[in-house]
C-alpha cells in the first residue's frame, strides 16, 4: 500500500516537473509572459443522483502565460477547487491557444488544453451494528488520478502591463469511473470536464 502511493506520487511530480520544465523551455522564444489569479466555476467532481446539469464546483488558479508569437500562446494553471467540505480537487492543465488578432491587444482566442487532475474525498461513515448496539464509525478516504483533455475558448488582453482575461473550457476525464463507495451506494467520478473562468490581478511584461 505505501508502495503504491510513493509510486502514485513520484508519477505525478515526474509530470508536473515536465510541464514546468515545457513551459520555461517556451519563454527562451517568447515574445511576453505573465502570471495571473483565476476564479472558474464549473461541473460537479462527482455524479450526482439525481443527474444535475450543472454543479457548484469552484476553484481558485494562479497561472503562466506565455504568447509565441502575435498569434500563438501558451499556458499554464493550477487550480485549487472544491465542490463540499468533503470532496476537493487538485488539476493543472497546460493548453495551448489561437489568438484571431494581434494577441499585444485584447483579442479572441480558440485552442486545446490537456492536463492532470487528482480528486480526494474524505468523509466520515456510520456502520449499524448487528448486535443491537450503537453504531460505529470509521473515516474514509478516497483518491483518483484523472487526465483532462478539450478545447478552450476565451478573450484575454496582451500581456504587457495589466491584463484580464474570460474563458469557458469543456472536455473529457480520461480515468473516470467508480470513485468510492457511501451509504451503500457506488459513487463515479464524473467525466465531464468544464469550467468558466475570470482571470484577474494579470500582470506581464515584453522581452
Amino acid at each position: 500500500m505505501v508502495m503504491s502511493q510513493l509510486k502514485m506520487m513520484i508519477n505525478e511530480f515526474r509530470t508536473f516537473m515536465a510541464v514546468v520544465l515545457l513551459t520555461l523551455a517556451t519563454s527562451v522564444f517568447g515574445q511576453a509572459s505573465g502570471f495571473n489569479f483565476t476564479l472558474e466555476f464549473g461541473h460537479h467532481l462527482v455524479e450526482q443522483d439525481p443527474p444535475e446539469s450543472f454543479g457548484n464546483a469552484s476553484a481558485l488558479g494562479l497561472a503562466y502565460q506565455q504568447d509565441l508569437s502575435t498569434r500563438f500562446g501558451l499556458g499554464l494553471d493550477v487550480f485549487w477547487g472544491f465542490e463540499t467540505k468533503e470532496t476537493k480537487s487538485v488539476e493543472a492543465i497546460y493548453s495551448a491557444k489561437y489568438f484571431f488578432s494581434d494577441n499585444s491587444y485584447t483579442a479572441p482566442y480558440i485552442g486545446s488544453f490537456i492536463g492532470v487532475q487528482k480528486l480526494k474525498t474524505s468523509f466520515t461513515e456510520y456502520v449499524p451494528s448487528t448486535s443491537g448496539a450503537y453504531a460505529t464509525s470509521r473515516n474514509v478516504e478516497a483518491k483518483r488520478l484523472q487526465v483532462p483533455i478539450g478545447l478552450r475558448a476565451g478573450l484575454r488582453g496582451g500581456l504587457d502591463g495589466y491584463f484580464g482575461e474570460l474563458f469557458v473550457q469543456a472536455g473529457y476525464a480520461i480515468g473516470n469511473g467508480n470513485y468510492y463507495r457511501a451509504e451503500g451506494k457506488q459513487v463515479k467520478s464524473s467525466p465531464l470536464f468544464f469550467g468558466l473562468g475570470f482571470s484577474f490581478l494579470g500582470f506581464g511584461w515584453d522581452h
